[in-house]
């Protein structure tokens, strides 16, 4: 087979893309390139050498070029359209509860006593190192 014909026959595809075009497992692929009945060549890549593999061009997939949307498609759409809707009304709700728990907290707080003007520092008891209890416990205990 020449190198034009093998090319018009021909596609170079990863893997992956070789295993979902032949309906196989990736495993398969690669046993079969080990085998020698895929013929497949390593390309680097960004995150090393990756297998190229060359499969006809008939197994790949045709893309559709029809413009009509399946039946399914139309269903799907309005299914979507009626969730975001429903979305929308509960997050409408949960806006209007959020804005009704800061009515309650702003009037929560101005229920709460005014806060103390002290100097809090003389309500707070002195720390007192450990060495000092020790040596305090111990003066107690000779005496």
């Amino acid at each position: 087979m020449t190198t034009e014909l093998k090319s018009k026959t021909m596609q170079e595809v990863n893997i992956a893309e070789a295993a979902r075009c032949l309906g196989m497992s990736i495993d398969s692929i690669r046993r079969r390139i080990a085998k020698g009945e895929l013929n497949a060549h390593k390309v680097p890549s960004p995150h090393g050498e990756i297998y190229m593999v060359e499969i006809p061009e008939d197994a790949l997939p045709v893309p559709e070029t029809n413009n009509e949307e399946k039946p399914d498609s139309a269903a799907t759409i309005d299914a979507m359209l009626k969730t975001i809707s429903v979305l929308e009304n509960e997050l409408d709700a949960r806006r209007r509860e959020v804005q009704e728990l800061h009515v309650l907290l702003q009037q929560a707080q101005k229920q709460l006593p005014p806060g103390k003007t002290e100097n809090k520092a003389a309500e707070t008891p002195q720390k007192v190192s450990w060495w000092k209890k020790l040596f305090s416990s111990t003066e107690k205990a000779k005496a």
